[in-house]
């Protein structure tokens, strides 16, 4: 039952930076940061377009799905203490990537609202902090099955899932810094 709200809550996480971007299409910007160096500090931008404006979450979707497929193979590690620590790594990873999905979405919206405008710039540093803590978390989670995991059997469809999953991630960053120009 704790997996399946833990799936629930994963799964409407996901969907919520889809949610708030789409509600601040119209009034964002019509030129948009592509890369930033550091926190706020544009170094390209492109024009506002769907591709443009529903990139990041769909990066962060296809993190989410690349854990959702490593966390399927919880069950391959032979002990109970290995199979609890992989899915630990695996679930905070998980968790890690959707919060920074909504923070991410959050900023997008947070841009079109002249109340919060002000603070916006705090949501990039409370990004950071999520995932560097995120990562933390999953090393000390996941402590107790350390690499190499000689369990883990992926399957030739999980392996093509995977692969697939990171070409994606590849063609977005590669059309994102095409359509992009320097600041």
């Amino acid at each position: 039952m704790q997996r399946s709200a833990s799936i629930l809550l994963l799964c409407l996480m996901f969907c919520a930076p889809f949610v708030l971007v789409g509600l601040s299409y119209r009034a964002l910007p019509q030129e948009l940061p592509v890369l930033r160096f550091g926190i706020g500090h544009v170094m390209t931008e492109a024009p506002k377009s769907l591709f443009m404006v529903f990139r990041v979450p769909t990066m962060n979707l296809i993190h989410g799905l690349m854990a959702a497929v490593m966390l399927s193979h919880s069950s391959d590690f032979g002990t109970i203490q290995r199979r609890a620590s992989y899915w630990n790594m695996f679930s905070t990873l998980a968790f890690t990537i959707a919060l920074k999905s909504d923070l991410e979405g959050f900023g997008f919206f947070a841009s079109t609202i002249p109340a919060i405008l002000p603070y916006s710039h705090w949501i990039g540093f409370v990004t950071l902090t999520c995932v560097v803590v995120g990562l933390a978390l999953a090393c000390i989670r996941g402590a107790k099955v350390t690499l190499p995991w000689p369990d883990l059997r992926l399957a030739i469809r999980d392996k093509i899932a995977l692969c697939g999953l990171f070409a994606m991630y590849v063609a977005i960053v590669i059309g994102s810094l095409a359509g992009g120009h320097r600041v």
